[in-house]
C-alpha cells in the first residue's frame, strides 16, 4: 500500500576487505589449466558466491571501494592476462572451463558493481597486449557455441576496447604482406557479436567505437556507415541494436569534426528507423535513437567553455552584470545548423513516447542541447515542452479529466523541464506558466480500472520544483512562495504513494533552504520530514493536524482533503482523509467545520460512488465530533443528518456498494438525534430503519457492525423493545450468518439507559446453539462495555 517501506544499510567504508582480499586470493591461486576436483569445484564455487554477496551488498554505494579497486581488480586482470599468454603461446594448453568461467565471473561483477569505464582503467594495456587480446579471443571460438562463457567474452571485449587505443599505428602489428590484418581482425571480431542479445554486444559496440576513433580507421568507419544504413534495411533487430550502440559510442567519444562530416550520414540511418514500423516498436531502438539524434546535435553547437547559467546567475547576484551580459551576447552570435530544427522536433515526439526510458533520455538531450544554445533559442525550446502539457488539456476541464495517454506527455514534459530547471535555463517570464502546470501536474492521477496511473508525473514535477529551488532566483519565485507551499505541503501529507511524499518534501526543503520564502519553513519541514510523513497514517493523524496549526497551511489542507482525498479511487485514502479532516477541525470545530459541511453535501449528489462514500465518511467524522460536544451538537448532528436524503435510496441499496451503505450507516449512529428518533415516520430521513434493517442483514460483516452501530446510538436515545423482539423473532428462525449479525447487534445496545427486554435477549442467546453466534455476541457485549 505505499507504507512498507525497507530502507537499505548504509556503510561508511568497505569494512570487509580484508575477508574479501583473503577470499579472493584463494579462487586466483587455482591453476586455470586444469581441472578442478569435486571437492575443489564445490569449495572455488562457495568461494565466488561469498565474493558476489560482499560485492552486491555495496552496490548501492560502490564508491566506497574505489581506494581498494587497484588492489583488487589488477591482480584478477592479471591472472586473465598470464592465462591468455599461455593459451595463445602453446597451443597445448587448455583452459578449464569452470575455473576461467569463475575468473571470468568475478571481473564482470566488479564491473556491474562500479561499472565498465572504472574498472576497465585497472586491465593491462601493454603494447604486447593488442596481440594477446586478439589471438585470446579467436581461441574463444564461435560466439554461439559456449553460451555460459558470455562473461568471459564480455569481459575480453572490454580489455580489447582498453589496448586498442594505444597512440601506435595498428599496421605495426601486421605480418609482412598482411597490410591491414590486425585492424580488420579487431572489426570483424566485434561484429561477430553485434547481433547478440547480451552483454557481449555492449562489449562489441565499445570496442567499435574507440576503433574507429582512432585515425588510422577512419576509412573504415565510412565503410561502416554504408554496411549500417544496409543493416538497418535489413529488419535485423538485434544487429540493428549492435549498429546503433557503436554509433551512440562513437558521437559521445570521437572528435566533434568526424560526427560533422558523418551528420548526413548518421541522419539518414535515424529516418531509415523511424520509417520501418518494426524497428520503432522496439524499446531500445527508440531509446538508442533517441540518444543518437542527442549527441548529433550536441556535436552541431559548441559548448559553452567557461560559464554556465548558474554561474551567470551568481553573477547578476553579486552585481556584475556586465560580464554574464557580454558573454550571453558573444555566445548568442553563434550560426545555429538548420539541422538543429530536426533533432529537437524528434526529441520533443520523444518526450512523449510510452516508454519512461525513452522520454527520460529525450529529456536529458533536450536539457543538454537547451545549455548550448543561445538565450532566445533555449527560451523558445521551454516554450514548446510547456506547450505539450495542453495538449490533452479541455477548456474548463481538471487534471482528472484527462485521458490515459497523457500520462506519458505529462511525464515527459515534467522531465524534460526539470533537465531544463537544473541548468538555470528557465526564464522568469515564463517561470509563472511553468508553476501553473506543475501545480495541475503535482495531482495528476486518472483513474484506470481497479487502479490510478500518474504517480511517475506526480514525482517528475516534484523533482521539477526542486530542480527551480536550486537554480532561480529568489526574487522571482517570491510572489509564487506561498500558493507553492501549500501545494508541497499537502502533496507530501496526502498523496498515496510515499515516494510522492517524500520527494514532495524534499523539493520543501529545497526551497526552505535557499529560497527562505515559505511560511514558518522550518517548524513545518520539523513536522512534514523524511520519516513523520513515510507511514500514511502517521502522516494523515498526527503530521496534518501539527501542520494545520499554521493558518496559512489550513485552508489549503482542508481543501485538498475535501477535493482530492475524499474522491479518491483508494477507500483507505478516503476513510484516513475522512479522519484526518475531523482532526483538523477539531482545532476550531465552529470555525472551521460549518464551511466543510456544504462542499461535503455537493459531493452526496455526485455519480461517482466513490465520492459519495469520502463525503459520508467525513460527514460521520464531523457529526462523531459534534457528539463529543453534547447537546450543543445537536443542531449541526441534525443538519448532517438530513443530508442523507441527498444520496438516492437505490444508491445505497446497489449490490456492489457495501461499502456506501456501511457508511450511511455509520453516519446514522453518529448524526442521529432524539428528536428524529421520536418523529417515527415523520423523521427528516423516513428511510433511516430501512437502511439500517439492510445493513443488519448484509453479508459484509463490516456493514452488519455498521449497522448495529446506528442500531447502538437509537438504543440510547430511546426504549426499543418493539424492534429487540422483532430482532429475536427473526434470529430464532434465521439463518447463520443472520443469526451471527443479530447476535452482535443484540450484544452492542445500550442497556443502562433502557432494558430493552434484556431478560429476553439473555435467554434468546443462551438457547443459540451456534458457537459463533455467542462468541460474537460476547465479544460485542465487552467492547460495548
Amino acid at each position: 500500500m505505499g507504507d512498507d517501506v525497507t530502507e537499505a544499510t548504509q556503510f561508511a567504508s568497505f569494512d570487509r576487505y580484508d575477508e574479501f582480499f583473503s577470499a579472493q586470493n584463494a579462487l586466483l591461486a587455482v591453476d586455470l589449466a586444469s581441472e578442478p576436483s569435486r571437492d575443489d569445484n564445490g569449495k572455488e564455487i562457495e568461494l565466488l558466491r561469498k565474493l558476489m554477496l560482499i560485492l552486491g551488498e555495496y552496490q548501492e554505494q560502490a564508491y566506497l571501494l574505489d581506494p581498494y579497486l587497484e588492489g583488487l581488480v589488477m591482480p584478477a586482470a592479471e591472472c586473465l592476462r598470464t592465462h591468455a599468454k599461455a593459451c595463445t603461446s602453446d597451443p597445448s594448453v587448455k583452459s578449464s572451463t569452470s575455473r576461467i568461467g569463475r575468473l571470468a565471473d568475478l571481473l564482470y561483477n566488479y564491473i556491474k558493481c562500479r561499472g565498465y569505464k572504472t574498472i576497465t582503467s585497472f586491465f593491462p594495456h601493454e603494447i604486447a597486449d593488442v596481440t594477446t587480446a586478439i589471438e585470446f579471443m579467436r581461441l574463444l571460438g564461435d560466439p554461439s557455441s559456449e553460451t555460459s562463457s558470455w562473461s568471459l567474452r564480455y569481459v575480453v571485449l572490454l580489455w580489447l576496447s582498453l589496448v586498442c587505443r594505444i597512440p601506435f599505428d595498428l599496421e605495426q602489428f601486421d605480418e609482412v604482406g598482411q597490410h591491414g590484418r590486425t585492424a580488420n581482425t579487431i572489426e570483424s571480431i566485434a561484429k561477430e557479436y553485434l547481433d547478440k542479445a547480451g552483454l557481449e554486444r555492449e562489449g562489441a559496440a565499445i570496442l567499435l567505437a574507440r576503433f574507429y576513433t582512432r585515425k588510422d580507421t577512419r576509412e573504415q568507419f565510412r565503410s561502416f556507415l554504408q554496411w549500417s544504413n544496409s543493416t538497418i534495411r535489413s529488419d535485423n533487430i538485434f544487429l540493428s541494436l549492435g549498429v546503433l550502440q557503436v554509433l551512440c559510442e562513437f558521437v559521445k567519444s570521437g572528435a566533434p569534426e568526424e560526427t560533422k562530416a558523418a551528420t548526413d550520414d548518421l541522419m539518414e540511418i535515424s529516418e531509415a528507423i523511424s520509417s520501418n514500423e518494426a524497428l520503432m516498436g522496439n524499446t531500445l531502438m527508440r531509446k538508442y535513437r533517441t540518444k543518437l539524434l542527442s549527441r548529433i546535435g550536441l556535436r552541431m553547437v559548441p559548448p559553452r567553455p567557461t560559464f554556465t547559467r548558474l554561474k551567470m546567475r551568481a553573477l547578476d547576484a553579486s552585481g556584475n552584470q556586465d560580464a554574464s551580459q557580454d558573454h550571453d551576447n558573444d555566445h548568442d552570435e553563434i550560426d545555429i545548423p538548420e539541422e538543429l530544427d530536426g533533432v529537437l522536433d524528434a526529441l520533443l515526439k520523444a518526450i512523449q513516447d510510452r516508454d519512461t526510458v525513452v522520454r527520460w533520455s529525450a529529456a536529458k538531450g533536450i536539457g543538454r542541447l537547451s545549455e548550448r544554445l543561445p538565450n532566445d533559442f533555449s527560451r523558445q525550446v521551454l516554450e514548446n515542452v510547456l506547450y505539450l502539457f495542453s495538449i490533452h488539456t479541455i477548456a474548463g476541464a481538471s487534471v482528472y479529466d484527462l485521458p490515459s495517454i497523457a500520462e506519458a506527455t505529462w511525464h515527459g514534459a515534467c522531465l524534460t523541464s526539470a533537465e531544463i530547471a537544473r541548468r538555470g535555463l528557465v526564464a522568469p517570464t515564463l517561470l509563472p506558466k511553468l508553476l501553473d502546470w506543475l501545480s495541475q501536474a503535482l495531482y495528476f492521477d486518472i483513474r484506470k480500472g481497479a487502479h490510478s496511473i500518474g504517480s511517475n508525473v506526480r514525482d517528475a514535477a516534484a523533482y521539477v520544483i526542486w530542480a527551480l529551488a536550486r537554480a532561480q532566483d529568489r526574487s522571482s519565485f517570491s510572489p509564487h512562495a506561498h500558493k507553492l507551499a501549500q501545494n508541497l505541503v499537502s502533496v507530501s501529507l496526502f498523496d498515496r504513494d510515499v515516494s510522492i511524499r517524500r520527494a514532495a518534501s524534499a523539493a520543501f526543503q529545497e526551497h526552505v533552504g535557499r529560497m527562505g520564502l515559505f511560511a514558518h519553513g522550518i517548524d513545518v519541514l520539523r513536522k512534514t520530514d523524511f520519516y513523520s510523513i513515510s507511514i500514511r497514517r502517521n502522516a494523515f493523524l498526527t503530521a496534518a493536524p501539527q501542520v494545520a496549526e499554521h493558518e496559512e497551511y489550513r485552508t489549503a489542507l482542508v481543501d485538498h482533503l475535501i477535493s482530492i482525498t475524499l474522491r479518491h479511487w483508494d477507500m483507505a485514502m478516503r476513510q484516513l482523509g475522512a479522519k484526518s479532516l475531523r482532526l483538523i477541525c477539531e482545532i476550531d470545530l465552529d470555525a472551521l467545520a460549518p464551511p466543510c459541511i456544504p462542499r461535503l453535501a455537493r459531493l452526496l449528489t455526485s455519480v461517482d460512488v466513490a465520492s459519495v462514500h469520502g463525503a459520508v465518511a467525513a460527514l460521520t467524522e464531523i457529526a462523531d465530533a459534534y457528539k463529543s460536544f453534547g447537546h450543543k451538537g445537536d443542531g449541526t448532528r441534525q443538519e448532517i443528518f438530513v443530508l442523507i436524503t441527498r444520496t438516492p435510496e437505490s444508491l445505497v441499496l446497489a449490490p456492489r456498494n457495501e461499502q456506501l451503505l456501511g457508511a450511511i450507516c455509520s453516519l446514522i449512529a453518529s448524526s442521529i438525534t432524539r428528536e428524529e428518533v421520536e418523529l417515527q415516520d415523520r423523521s427528516s430521513v423516513p428511510n433511516w430503519r430501512k437502511l439500517v434493517d439492510h445493513g443488519v442483514r448484509h453479508r459484509s460483516s463490516d456493514v452488519q457492525e455498521a449497522a448495529a452501530a446506528a442500531m447502538s446510538s437509537v438504543s440510547s436515545l430511546t426504549d426499543s423493545s418493539s424492534a429487540v423482539k422483532r430482532f429475536i423473532k427473526e434470529f430464532k428462525r434465521g439463518l447463520p450468518p443472520l443469526q451471527q449479525s443479530l447476535g452482535y447487534l443484540l450484544g452492542v445496545l445500550d442497556y443502562s439507559a433502557y432494558q430493552h427486554s434484556l431478560p429476553e435477549v439473555v435467554e434468546c442467546l443462551l438457547d443459540s446453539v451456534s458457537v459463533e453466534v455467542r462468541t460474537t455476541a460476547l465479544t460485542a457485549c465487552r467492547g460495548h462495555e
